[in-house]
């Protein structure tokens, strides 16, 4: 039985009767009367979301009520104001400064002479999927040959939208032909991001025209293969079992085979992965896979970008290192800060323009440190930079993003947000962060420990608690539905020996106190709280005997 701390969550849900139009306009007492529906709703959910990555501590962001009455749009290039007077670039701006300053980038005096190494950006109106798709869009553009803004075209070149890559020297066909690298553990947005960008996986084109040839061995481990190549991404370490920071090793092998083919490369790392909330290390990877590219002459190599003049070439690389930070681009570097203050002993792994094989960033703002409307940054170095396929002089700024409009309010609620925290006070944040996930992990431990010795059913042997290293994401076998529901549980099916174990997770963010990590507990701790067997396709964990 579920424990009543409150009749909150028993608040009537919304329907879509209730917000039907019509011919007829509604009355001001309908409208406040079906609005207050939803607020009563949202308010009794949001008291207990814990299964996804979301920061709900938002009371300051109430002052900004007063800019709902203005159309804020930022449309353009974040640095070149528009003729479109109502934005709020200013604030955009000083938002990107802040993440330059977190990612050991600098942004350039002269936003119209920026250096190579300079970083450019601009805030999202999406979340990081919108971010993930321009950076592999601004990626394709660089390793097919396509040119960059600092690269000069001739006048018929510059008015094409057609796509085209780039001519192939005669000794290597495969010269602008990128292949995309990601783990098992990268969010869907990247699946999508290919698709729509026509860039092919390693697994599509290794299965079509390199069938049997995987230089790593799947066999035994469950992975769904196509022609012998693992569908989904690069193995995680350990697979399902393991923590889900992506395996250095296959990694650097399957990039070896195809860079050894010609292939340009494109490698996605998490930094706080979807469900595991993984930290790829970055800097490791990057380091064994420098030899790689200057192996294969991924390192820069001429590129000539011009389909009508081919004598006007470029220098540029061979691969794009892309990081999704969609929650932990946000959040880890104040744990190295944490670290480096005493208040943590270990931090997670460097991923940022540190690194010089680092090319693009992106974190979700609404995830960490928090707004109350999707959004996120998109941070890159300047010199890779993708030409725009066109100019429009209406907009009076460089079409330079990958939305026309983009959501001034968006910079606005960022800005808000960081503006209320000194630097030690997100430092202090984030350690305290930490420290109630790893209190959830010890309590969920403890827990599936007393359900083994009482015989739990469903529970019979535990309950398969996983809490990776600086992870805010701490999973655990998925319980009955009145739980999921009351605490907004995301559930997802894993693949443990070859058997599907149905997982949740919670998600720790700044919003969620030890008192209701305490609460759930509560509710899992009751007799039948994992007892699945009255829904739809549930799986029944394996008894110990079964293991």
């Amino acid at each position: 039985m579920i424990t009543e701390h409150s009749d909150t969550h028993l608040t009537a849900r919304p329907t879509n009767d209730d917000y039907r139009l019509g011919t007829e306009a509604y009355t001001d007492e309908q409208r406040t009367a079906v609005l207050a529906k939803l607020e009563g709703y949202l308010g009794g959910q949001r008291e207990r979301l814990l299964g996804y990555q979301v920061n709900l501590s938002l009371d300051g962001h109430a002052a900004l009520g007063r800019f709902l009455g203005y159309h804020i749009n930022n449309i353009g290039d974040p640095f070149v104001d528009s003729n479109y007077s109502l934005h709020s670039r200013w604030l955009e701006r000083a938002v990107l400064e802040h993440y330059a300053r977190l990612w050991h980038a600098s942004l350039p005096e002269d936003p119209a002479s920026p250096g190579d190494e300079d970083a450019w950006g601009y805030v999202l109106s999406m979340g990081s999927t919108e971010g993930n798709l321009y950076a592999m869009w601004n990626a394709r553009d660089y390793l097919d040959g396509n040119a960059l803004v600092r690269d000069e075209v001739s006048g018929d070149a510059s008015c094409r939208t057609t796509y085209l890559r780039a001519q192939h020297p005669d000794d290597n066909p495969n010269a602008y032909m990128p292949v995309a690298f990601f783990s098992q553990e990268t969010h869907y947005s990247h699946i999508k991001a290919m698709r729509v960008l026509d860039i092919p996986t390693f697994y599509d084109l290794g299965g079509s025209l390199y069938p049997g040839e995987c230089p790593i061995d799947v066999a035994g481990t469950g992975m769904q293969t196509y022609n012998g190549w693992p569908l989904g991404g690069v193995p995680t370490t350990g697979g399902d079992e393991g923590p889900g920071t992506v395996d250095v090793d296959a990694l650097v092998a399957l990039v070896d085979f195809f860079a050894a083919k010609g292939h340009p490369v494109l490698v996605n790392f998490n930094i706080g992965s979807v469900f595991k909330g993984a930290y790829d290390d970055v800097q490791g990877a990057c380091e064994r896979l420098r030899p790689v590219f200057e192996r294969h002459g991924l390192v820069d190599r001429t590129v000539r970008f011009d389909p009508d003049d081919p004598t006007r070439v470029s220098i540029r690389n061979g691969y794009w290192i892309h990081v999704d930070g969609a929650l932990g681009g946000a959040y880890a570097p104040y744990l190295e800060k944490a670290r480096d203050s005493g208040l943590i002993e270990t931090a997670p792994p460097v991923f940022d323009f540190r690194i010089p094989e680092v090319s693009s960033i992106v974190t979700s703002g609404h995830k960490y440190p928090g707004a109350p409307v999707p959004t996120g940054i998109y941070m890159s170095r300047a010199g890779s930079k993708l030409r725009p396929p066109s100019d429009p002089a209406v907009v009076s700024s460089p079409d330079s993003t990958f939305a026309g409009s983009r959501s001034g309010f968006a910079s606005l609620a960022m800005w808000n947000h960081l503006a209320q925290f000194s630097e030690e006070q997100q430092v202090r944040q984030a350690a305290e962060v930490l420290r109630i996930a790893e209190y959830t992990a010890e309590r969920l431990r403890r827990l599936s420990e007393q359900l083994r010795e009482r015989g739990e059913f469903w529970a019979e042997d535990g309950i398969e608690v996983g809490h990776g290293d600086h992870a805010l994401s701490v999973w655990f076998q998925q319980p009955r539905a009145e739980i999921t529901q009351k605490y907004s549980l995301a559930c997802v099916p894993l693949n443990l020996g070859g058997i599907r174990h149905d997982y949740s997770h919670v998600y720790v963010m700044p919003h969620v106190t030890q008192e209701l990590i305490d609460e759930l507990l509560e509710d899992l701790a009751q007799p039948g709280a994992f007892d699945r067997s009255a829904d739809k396709d549930a799986q029944r964990p394996p008894l110990p005997h079964q293991r």
